[in-house]
């Protein structure tokens, strides 16, 4: 009977183990190192008010660390502190441990205990950063887009109207979106930096790709050479799509490499039929 009378089920709510508002679920606890970090840093907090101990802040603390390891565990990206104030605050009301303090008094501890916990997760969200030999490598499908860009541009000018000539005039129109988004990928990282590059290259070498890219821009003016530099553009960034890139880069290159693919196989059948 005694023992029944002091389990936590008949204990008042300030004194049980926290629950979820919302399920009454046991929440996890918050660690002892996080528990460590506050007990030496909380009378240094603007908040703080002379006199006030650790247990009435402590509550608070646990409360926005709680908070925010629900927001890293729920996937649904990271709102802000003031979109959940309302709804910590009745958390407060309602489990506040042995904290005398009314919510106007911790709220900004909770707030700043909250803003600790999500603090790696938003660094985890935050787009990593290109190296530098990805960014050469996306300068370089970009050139082949540009370069698919203003070749088409050149031959539709006399081209005319067929099948395949109107397909090929739809797609090149629309892939000014690609090129777009592959210049905001770069960011800053120009095609200059790519032929300053090669001028470290042989003088033969360069010769020939020079000379190779002479007889592109003459053959530009056909539809041969044209479909042969959209498959360049496909080639080069289903190349780089291989690889180690941050996740939102790779993805976003895979639906080029979707894109691109499907004109390229829609154009080259065209082109084998009548026109």
């Amino acid at each position: 009977m005694l023992a029944d009378l002091l389990s936590t089920n008949h204990l008042p709510a300030t004194m049980s183990e926290p629950q979820s508002a919302a399920s009454g679920s046991l929440l996890p606890q918050m660690p002892e190192a996080e528990d460590a970090f506050w007990h030496t840093q909380y009378t240094l907090e603007s908040y703080f008010v002379a006199g006030r101990g650790f247990d009435q802040y402590a509550p608070a603390y646990q409360l926005g660390w709680q908070a925010g390891h629900e927001q890293g565990a729920s996937q649904v990206g990271l709102p802000s502190f003031e979109s959940q104030e309302n709804e910590l605050r009745a958390r407060w009301l309602q489990a506040h441990g042995h904290s005398l303090l009314d919510w106007a008094q911790v709220k900004a501890a909770v707030k700043a205990a909250y803003s600790r916990a999500v603090a790696p997760q938003k660094r985890e969200l935050q787009p990593k950063p290109l190296g530098d030999t990805a960014k050469m490598g996306l300068a370089l499908v970009l050139q082949a887009g540009q370069s698919f860009a203003e070749s088409s541009s050149s031959f539709l000018r006399t081209a005319e109207s067929s099948m395949t000539n109107d397909a090929l005039r739809r797609f090149s129109h629309d892939s000014h979106k690609l090129v777009v988004e592959l210049e905001g990928l770069i960011d800053g990282t120009s095609v200059q930096e790519v032929v300053t590059a090669e001028e470290h290259l042989g003088l033969l070498e360069r010769l020939r790709r020079a000379w190779v890219g002479y007889l592109g821009a003459a053959a530009a003016e056909t539809l041969s050479g044209v479909l042969q530099r959209l498959q360049t553009w496909l080639d080069r960034t289903e190349c780089i799509v291989q690889q180690a890139l941050p996740s939102d880069v790779t993805k976003l290159l895979k639906h080029h490499v979707m894109v691109l693919r499907g004109h390229v196989e829609a154009l080259q059948w065209l082109s084998r039929g009548p026109a």
